[in-house]
C-alpha cells in the first residue's frame, strides 16, 4: 500500500496596522506575532528534515515586517513600553493599564506570577510606578516564543527576575525583539531554497474576494441576508489586490509564488476567475465548499473517516476561459481538532490521535494516491496550547518522521507528480467559516462599515476625474481604500467575536478612510468621526432571565432567553458555526421552549437529510432498549456533564418539521419514543415538561446535537450544557422529604475559634439557626495553633486517622468541641496547621486538599452519614470532585453539596500537584473548555463545576458574577452552570446584635422605644472626643480598601468636611486610607475620629450611637455591616451593588418608602450627593425618626435566610439523587 501524502499548510497573516500618513504602527500585533510565532513555525522544521510544510505569507504582513525598525517608523504600544514608567502621564498610565494588560486567562500571563497579579487587578486599583514599569516589561516579554525566551540569555534572566524590572531592564528585550523580526523573512527563504517548504500567497490586503467583485455574491449562500444599502462591487479591485500580492511577495522572497490560500477561503467562480487570469497554479479552500460545489456533503464515522475520500483527499481541475486551475481542498474535521480541541490533551496523546486519523485515511486510499490537506492558521491557535504548542509540534513531526506510512509534502510538488483528474465544473461561492460569506457582511455593524468603504471609494473616483493633477495624492488614497478592504475590519464588526479590542479596530478602520480625504485636501464627512460599533459586546451564552412563554421565532420575549453563540470565545479564531449559530431557551411553568438560529434553509436541511437532537437530563430508563438509535456516541456525550433522560429528535422538512420525545436508556445509546408530534417552524420547538418529568422549581441542562444521516456533526455547546431552573415553586419537591436534616458544614474558619473575615461569622450563626430549626448540623474546620484545645474544651474523638495524601498516607487527629449545642469538629495535623496564621502559606494548597480528605475521611468513622456538605468558599471545594470520582461507594456517594461563595476573588489557584495529592490525578484537569481554566488547578472553579447546587450571598450578586467585570475570570464558568446558581442574603445572629440587651452599648432601646439611641450617640461622642452637635454622626466600620470604596471616600472626604458632617473610623487595611484618616482625626478632632484596628465592642457602640453607615462599595457579596446597622437603627448609604442592592432600598419620601440611601455609578460625587441627600433629610426629626423604625422594623436575622438554606439543601440533595441515577420521589 502506498503512503499517504500530507500536506501542512500553514496560513500567517497580519491586517496592516499601519497609519501611513503619521508613519505610526497603531497595534503591535506584528512585531509581538514575530516574536511568538513568525520565526518559531520554520524554524521547528530545521529539527526535522523529513518533514515538509506549506506556508502562505499574506503580503500585508511581509510589507510591515520588512518596515519594522525603519527610524520613521514609530510603533505606539513599544513607545509606550519604552518610556519612563515613572514619567507617564496619566493618559498614558490610563492607555496602559486598559490595553497592554491582557485577560488573566490567558495562558501567557499565567507564566507569570507578577503579570497574573497585574492583569487580575480591578481597571480601577491603584498602579505605582513599579507596577507600571513591570506591566510594560511582562506585556512584551509574555509574547515572546517560550523556547526562544529559555535560551536567549537576556530573556530568561528577565523571566527568572519576575518582578521589579529596572528601566535598564526594558532595553534587552526589545533589541531581542528587533533581532527577531529581522529574521523571519530570511528563515522562509532559507526553506523554501532547501526545499523543505513551499511558499503561497494571499491578496495584498487580505481582502474577501467574492465581496470585493460583488457584495451580492454573499446571498449564494444566504439567500435572505441584508446587503448594504451601497452596492459594492469592484472586480478591478480583486485583481489589483492580487496582483500587489504576487509583486511584493516575489520581491522579498526571489520566487513567484504559484499557489494562493484566498482570504479566509473565501472562492466562487469569479475568484476562480481571477485566479486563472493572474496565472495562479493552485488554490486551497475549505471541505464545505467542495460539498456545496459538488451537491453534496461530507460526513465521518465514529473514526473520523469520511465517507468520500476520493472527492476530499484528491485535487480537482478548473478549466475556465481556455485557461486550468488546481483546486485543493482541506480536511476540516483534522483541521479544525488542531485549532480546537487537541490543546485540552496531553501533547504526545494529540499528536498520536492526529497520526492516527491519518493512518485510517490512508486505509481508505488503498492503491490510490491521496492528498490529505491539513490548513489552518498558523499563530492564533498556539494561545491555547501549553508552551505556546512548541510541546505538540514537537510531539507530531517526531510521530511522523517516525511514520514511514505517511509522507509529509508540499501542494506544488504532489500536484507536480499527480495531475489532477477531476474536473469541478462549479465553485460554490463561500469561506470556510459555513461555506457562507456573512462572517464579513450582513450584521448591522457590518453593512455601515460596507457603506462608509463604498461612499469613500466612489468620492476618490470622482475626485481622481475631476482633478487628475492630484493624481500622486490619489494614488495614495487609492491604497488606504484597499487595506480597508481588508477582511479582519468586518471580521471584528462582526457580531460573533470580540476582540476586546473592538473601539480601537472601529476607529482605526475609519482612520484609513478619513485619510483618503486628508491626501486630497478635503475635511472629511461627519460620518467617518461616529463609531461603527455601538452594541456591548455579546457574551457567549446567558441564562434565560425570566419566564418567556414566546409564540413564534420572532417574539420579543426571546429577549429574556438564554443563549449560547456558537463559536465564541476563541478570540481571532473561530470554530465554525456550520448548521448552527445560535441557540435561544427558556420556558414557563409548563413548558420548554428552543430557537435555532441556522444559515440553511428548512429546505436545505431536509435534502441533506440534517437533524437537531436536544438532549436534557434526568434519570435515564432501565434496560438498552429504543427504537431511535441516538447519534453521539457515549463517550462524546460524556461532554455534557450530565445523563440523558430524554432527548428531542427535530426531524426538519422543507415546510415544518417532526418531532418526537424519547426516552433515553441507561446505556444511552438509544431511545424510545413516548410522544410524536409535528411543528410549523423547525426551528421553533416547545415541549411541556411533563413529557420530560420536570416540574416548576426543578433545575435541568441541555444540549443541542445536529446529525446528517444519524451522525454527529456539531454540538451545542462544545463541552458542558445549557442550564435552566424551570419556572414555578416546586423546588425541592423532587427530594425525598425529611423533618430533619443532616448537614455538615466545611468551613476554614468559625466564629469565635478562628477568624479572618465575614464568613466566620456567617458559618456560625446560620448553622445555629439551622440547629434552632430543628436539624442536625455540625460544622467542621481545621484546628490552626489559635485554637486552644484547652480553653475551647476539646476531647479527641478519632486518633490516629489515615488520610490519603498524595502517594502516602498523612495521620490526622479529629478533635470535637462545642459552639452551644452544635458540635463543631476540628481537623488536627499539626505538621500543616499548627502554624500562626491561616492562610497565606507556600503549601496551602496541600492543606486544603487534606482538610477536603480528612473530612471526607472522617465520616464512618464518627458514624455519621450527612444527607448534604455545605462548604464555605474555596478552601473546602474540591469536596463535590472528590465525591464525584474517588468516593462513589457507600454512604459518602449518596452524600449532596452545597457551595457558597462568599469571596469569588479567593479561589485557590494551584498546579497540577494538587491533584496529584488529592488522587485526583488520573482524571486531570476539568476541561471545561474554557481558557485558563483548563490549564490549571482551580479549586473554587472545580466546586462550581462539580456541586449539587451554588450559592452567593445575594441575588444582585448572583447576577453580577457571571459579568466579566464581577466574574474574576469564572464567569464563562458560571454562566455556564447559572441553572443551579443561586442567591441568599445573608442573616445576622440577633443573640449578639440586640440593642434591646447588647451589653457593650450604655443605652438600650427598641422599636418601640427609641429614644435611649440619643443617647448612645452622646456617649459615643464624648468616649471619641467629638464635639457634640446638631450635625449627623457618619460612621465606616470597615476593612480599608480600595474594593470598600475608600478611594471614593478619599476624593470626597474635603468636600464632607467642609459640609460639617461629624466621621468616625473603626477598621484597618491599606495604610494610605489608615494615615489618611489618621490625618483627618489629628487635622480635626472634633470632627474626625479614626479607630485604627478593629475594637468589637467599639463597634457595637458605633453602630448604637452613629446616625449613618457608610459603605460605597465598588463590590459587596453580600454584606453584614449594613444589616447591623438597620438592627440597631443606624441608616446606611450605600452604593447599590451585590447585596447592598437586595437590602438597602432608597428612601422615597413621596413614597414613603425605603430603609437607607442609594446611588449606582461608582463616583466620589454621586457618593458625596448621596450623604448630602441623607444629611439633609436627618435636618427633618420626625422623618428621621420614621427612617429609623423603618430599618429597625426590616427582618435582617437568620430566620428567613436559614429556610431557603434548607430549601437550598432539598434542592441538592435532588439534584445529587438525579445524578446518581435515583428516581426522585414525587412530593
Amino acid at each position: 500500500m502506498k503512503p499517504l501524502n500530507v500536506a501542512f499548510v500553514w496560513h500567517m497573516h497580519q491586517p496592516y496596522y499601519k497609519d501611513d500618513l503619521t508613519s505610526t504602527y497603531l497595534l503591535p500585533w506584528v512585531r509581538l506575532r514575530s516574536a511568538k510565532d513568525y520565526f518559531k513555525m520554520p524554524a521547528l522544521l530545521d529539527a526535522y528534515p523529513k518533514i515538509r510544510a506549506t506556508f502562505n505569507l499574506v503580503p500585508s504582513l511581509l510589507a510591515q515586517i520588512e518596515d519594522y525598525g525603519k527610524e520613521e517608523s514609530v510603533d505606539l504600544f513599544l513607545n509606550l513600553s519604552k518610556r519612563d514608567a515613572a514619567e507617564l502621564s496619566s493618559e498614558e498610565r490610563g492607555f496602559i493599564i486598559r490595553w497592554m494588560r491582557e485577560s488573566p486567562k490567558a495562558l501567557r500571563v499565567q507564566q507569570s506570577p507578577r503579570y497574573l497579579e497585574l492583569a487580575s487587578r480591578q481597571p480601577d486599583a491603584q498602579f505605582t510606578a513599579q507596577d507600571m514599569r513591570d506591566l510594560q516589561v511582562w506585556f512584551n516579554l509574555a509574547w515572546c516564543d517560550p523556547a526562544w525566551a529559555e535560551n536567549d540569555p537576556r530573556l530568561a534572566e528577565l523571566k527568572r527576575k519576575d518582578r521589579d524590572f529596572s528601566e535598564s531592564n526594558k532595553a534587552p528585550l526589545f533589541e531581542a525583539q528587533m533581532e527577531i523580526m529581522q529574521k523571519v523573512i530570511p528563515k522562509y527563504r532559507e526553506l523554501a531554497e532547501r526545499g523543505q517548504a513551499e511558499l503561497t500567497f494571499s491578496p495584498y490586503y487580505h481582502p474577501i474576494l467574492p465581496l470585493l467583485a460583488s457584495v451580492d455574491s454573499a446571498r449564494t449562500a444566504n439567500p435572505q441576508m441584508q446587503l448594504p444599502e451601497r452596492h459594492f462591487s469592484h472586480r478591478e479591485d480583486a485583481e489589483r489586490q492580487i496582483e500587489l500580492g504576487q509583486g511584493l511577495f516575489e520581491r522579498l522572497l526571489g520566487r513567484r509564488p504559484t499557489g494562493m490560500w484566498p482570504s479566509e477561503m473565501a472562492v466562487g467562480e469569479t475568484v476562480a476567475g481571477l485566479a486563472v487570469r493572474a496565472k495562479v497554479d493552485w488554490m486551497i479552500s475549505d471541505e464545505e465548499v467542495l460539498a456545496r460545489s459538488l451537491d453534496t456533503h461530507f460526513y465521518r464515522d465514529s473514526e473520523g473517516r469520511v465517507n468520500a475520500p476520493d472527492q476530499l483527499y484528491r485535487p480537482f481541475l478548473l478549466e475556465r476561459d481556455g485557461k486550468s486551475l488546481s483546486m485543493v481542498f482541506r480536511d476540516s474535521a483534522i483541521s479544525n481538532s488542531i485549532g480546537f480541541d487537541y490543546q485540552r490533551m496531553p501533547s504526545v496523546d494529540a499528536a498520536r490521535t492526529l497520526v492516527g486519523r491519518l493512518k485510517r485515511i490512508r486505509e481508505q486510499q488503498g492503491d490510490k494516491e491521496y492528498l490529505a490537506v491539513i490548513a489552518l492558521d498558523g499563530e492564533n491557535a498556539w494561545e491555547f496550547y501549553p508552551r505556546d504548542g512548541h510541546d505538540f509540534l514537537n510531539a507530531l513531526y517526531t510521530e511522523l518522521e517516525a511514520t514511514p506510512d505517511i509522507v509529509t509534502t508540499t501542494v506544488s510538488d504532489f500536484l507536480r507528480e499527480h495531475v489532477p483528474q477531476q474536473n469541478l465544473h462549479h465553485l460554490h461561492t463561500g469561506s470556510w467559516i459555513g461555506a457562507s460569506l456573512d462572517t464579513w457582511i450582513g450584521d448591522p455593524e457590518h453593512n455601515v462599515a460596507w457603506d462608509l468603504l463604498a461612499e469613500t471609494r466612489t468620492w476618490l473616483e470622482e475626485q481622481s476625474r475631476q482633478r487628475p493633477q492630484l493624481s500622486d495624492a490619489a494614488a495614495l488614497g487609492w491604497r488606504e481604500i484597499l487595506i480597508t478592504e481588508g477582511s479582519d475590519w468586518f471580521w471584528w464588526f462582526s457580531r460573533k467575536h470580540d476582540s476586546g479590542m473592538d473601539t480601537i479596530w472601529d476607529n482605526q478602520f475609519r482612520l484609513h478612510l478619513r485619510n483618503v480625504y486628508k491626501l486630497l485636501g478635503q475635511r472629511a464627512p461627519a460620518r467617518l468621526f461616529q463609531p461603527i460599533i455601538q452594541r456591548a459586546p455579546t457574551l457567549e451564552r446567558h441564562v434565560p432571565t425570566e419566564a418567556i412563554s414566546p409564540k413564534s421565532r420572532s417574539d420579543a420575549a426571546w429577549k429574556k432567553a438564554g443563549y449560547y453563540v456558537v463559536g465564541s470565545g476563541f478570540g481571532a479564531l473561530h470554530r465554525p458555526a456550520g448548521v448552527v449559530e445560535r441557540v435561544f431557551y427558556g420556558g414557563d411553568a409548563e413548558r420548554l421552549y428552543v430557537r435555532i438560529d441556522s444559515p440553511r434553509s428548512p429546505k436545505e436541511l431536509d435534502s441533506q437529510k440534517i437533524e437537531f437532537w436536544l438532549y436534557c437530563s434526568g434519570v435515564p430508563a432501565d434496560g438498552s432498549d429504543g427504537k431511535l438509535e441516538l447519534p453521539l456516541a457515549v463517550t462524546a456525550a460524556g461532554d455534557f456533564g450530565f445523563d440523558a433522560a430524554h432527548v428531542v429528535r427535530i426531524v426538519p422538512r422543507s415546510k415544518g418539521a417532526a418531532v418526537s420525545v424519547a426516552r433515553v436508556n441507561e446505556a444511552q445509546t438509544r431511545a424510545e419514543p413516548v410522544a410524536e408530534y409535528d411543528e410549523a417552524d423547525p426551528f421553533f420547538i416547545s415541549i411541556p415538561f411533563k413529557m420530560l418529568g420536570r416540574r416548576g422549581g426543578d433545575t435541568m441542562e441541555i444540549a443541542l446535537v445536529v446529525s446528517r444521516e444519524g451522525r454527529d456533526i456539531e454540538q451545542v455547546p462544545p463541552s458542558g450544557s445549557l442550564g435552566l431552573r424551570i419556572p414555578g415553586d416546586g423546588a425541592a419537591a423532587s427530594a425525598p422529604e425529611k423533618k430533619q436534616l443532616k448537614v455538615l458544614v466545611a468551613t476554614s474558619e468559625l466564629t469565635p475559634f478562628a477568624k479572618s473575615g465575614g464568613v466566620a461569622d456567617v458559618a456560625a450563626s446560620l448553622s445555629k439557626e439551622l440547629r434552632r430549626l430543628g436539624h442536625d448540623v455540625r460544622v467542621v474546620m481545621p484546628r490552626y495553633r489559635q485554637v486552644d484545645i484547652g480553653k475551647h474544651g476539646l476531647e479527641p474523638v478519632v486518633r490516629d486517622m489515615q488520610v490519603p495524601f498524595g502517594s502516602q498516607t498523612l495521620p490526622a487527629t479529629i478533635f470535637q468541641g462545642k459552639l452551644g449545642d452544635m458540635i463543631v469538629y476540628f481537623v488536627d495535623c499539626p505538621p500543616l496547621y499548627d502554624r500562626d496564621g491561616m492562610y497565606g502559606f507556600g503549601d496551602d494548597d496541600a492543606r486544603s486538599v487534606y482538610f477536603s480528605r480528612a473530612l471526607l475521611e472522617m465520616l464512618p468513622a464518627l458514624n455519621f452519614a450527612p444527607d448534604v456538605i455545605h462548604i464555605h468558599d474555596w478552601y473546602a471545594a474540591l469536596v463535590p470532585n472528590l465525591i464525584d470520582r474517588i468516593y462513589t461507594e457507600g454512604p459518602t456517594a449518596e452524600v449532596a453539596t452545597t457551595l457558597t461563595i462568599h469571596n469569588l476573588a479567593a479561589q485557590g489557584v494551584f498546579g497540577f500537584g494538587a491533584l496529584t495529592l488529592a488522587g485526583l490525578d488520573k482524571w486531570g484537569l476539568i476541561r471545561v473548555g474554557i481558557p485558563g481554566l483548563d490549564n490549571v488547578v482551580n479549586v473554587l472553579g472545580r466546586g462550581i463545576h462539580f456541586a449539587d447546587v451554588v450559592n452567593t450571598v445575594s441575588e444582585r450578586y448572583a447576577a453580577e458574577i457571571q459579568t466579566p467585570e464581577f466574574g474574576e475570570g469564572l464567569d464563562e464558568l458560571i454562566r455556564a452552570h447559572a441553572h443551579k446558581l443561586h442567591g441568599i442574603v445573608n442573616g445576622i445572629d440577633y443573640e449578639i446584635f440586640d440593642p434591646h440587651r447588647d451589653p457593650n452599648i450604655p443605652h438600650h432601646y427598641s422599636i418601640s422605644a427609641i429614644e435611649p439611641k440619643a443617647l448612645c450617640r452622646a456617649e459615643l461622642r464624648s468616649e471619641l472626643g467629638l464635639e457634640q452637635t446638631d450635625r449627623p454622626l457618619c460612621a465606616m466600620v470597615s476593612r480599608l480598601y480600595d474594593v470598600k470604596g475608600l478611594d471614593l471616600v478619599e476624593q470626597a472626604m474635603p468636600a464632607l468636611m467642609q459640609f460639617g458632617v461629624q466621621v468616625v473610623v473603626i477598621g484597618t487595611g491599606d495604610r494610605r486610607y489608615e494615615d489618611m484618616f489618621r490625618r483627618y482625626a489629628g487635622e480635626r478632632p472634633a470632627q474626625v475620629a479614626a479607630a485604627i484596628g478593629f475594637d468589637a465592642p467599639l463597634a457595637q457602640r458605633t453602630y448604637a450611637g452613629a446616625d449613618m453607615l457608610w459603605m460605597p462599595s465598588r463590590y459587596e457579596p453580600g454584606g453584614l455591616a449594613q444589616l447591623i446597622a438597620l438592627r440597631y437603627g443606624t441608616i446606611p448609604v450605600v452604593r447599590s451593588t451585590g447585596g447592598l442592592a437586595d437590602t438597602i432600598k432608597d428612601y422615597n419620601p413621596i413614597a414613603s418608602k425605603g430603609n437607607g440611601f442609594t446611588f449606582t455609578p461608582y463616583d466620589p460625587w454621586q457618593f458625596f450627593g448621596t450623604v448630602v441627600r441623607a444629611a439633609e433629610t436627618y435636618r427633618h426629626p420626625s422623618v428621621w425618626t420614621w427612617l429609623i423604625r423603618r430599618a429597625m422594623s426590616e427582618d435582617v436575622s437568620w430566620s428567613r435566610s436559614a429556610q431557603r438554606y434548607v430549601q437550598l439543601y432539598q434542592a441538592a440533595i435532588a439534584a445529587r439523587r438525579e445524578r446518581r441515577g435515583i428516581t426522585a420521589v414525587a412530593g
